[in-house]
């Protein structure tokens, strides 16, 4: 049985908090609006590095021995997926590392544009923001699809992995309303 620990309940959390924000921002006008979405989308990337940064470290310590941050049996648990190092990398980067380099992409586009709203770049910068939070959606599918089908022959959800995904999700989306103020001229 799965138990929700500290750091998963932090996680979701955060999700939800993000996610309030997005929702109560997206139809803000003006300035306001642009930077509710922008902190939303801060509230997702920080979950996506942090719950990267744990997702790595259950990798590392399962390296040497067994990892206690996380069931190893049943259906939901993070154990035989983030264990097994036939599914858990590319190129022999494991996953964990590759979300936290990702997702720190993901925090200095956002931080980026936070810090100047009217830069001539943020235009790009918001463009280059979505077309990155896009370009993790595959990995997404990808790896839904090994944690159902592929580990040890049976169903397994790992909760970690799953709140990384939701968060990316939420990059998108916020990404998307981003652009979306750009092109309609209510940015500002």
């Amino acid at each position: 049985m799965a138990v929700i620990t500290a750091p998963l309940m932090i996680f979701l959390l955060g999700i939800g908090v993000s996610t309030y924000l997005l929702v109560k921002s997206r139809d803000s006008p003006g300035e306001e609006g642009t930077v509710g979405i922008l902190n939303a989308s801060m509230g997702f990337s920080a979950v996506g590095i942090m719950g990267s940064g744990w997702t790595w470290s259950i990798h590392n310590s399962m390296l040497v021995g067994s990892s206690s941050m996380c069931a190893t049996e049943g259906l939901v648990q993070c154990g035989s997926v983030i264990g097994d190092p036939q599914w858990n990398n590319l190129f022999g980067i494991p996953w964990g590392l590759i979300g936290i380099g990702s997702f720190a992409i993901i925090w200095f586009l956002i931080l980026s544009i936070r810090m100047d709203l009217h830069a001539k770049w943020s235009s790009n910068y918001v463009n280059l923001l979505y077309f990155v939070s896009l370009a993790g959606v595959p990995f997404v599918l990808w790896l839904v699809l090994v944690e159902l089908t592929m580990v040890d022959g049976a169903p397994h959800i790992c909760p970690y992995c799953t709140v990384i995904h939701i968060a990316l999700l939420g990059m998108v989306a916020s990404a998307f309303y981003l652009r979306q103020r750009k092109e309609s001229g209510s940015w500002s």
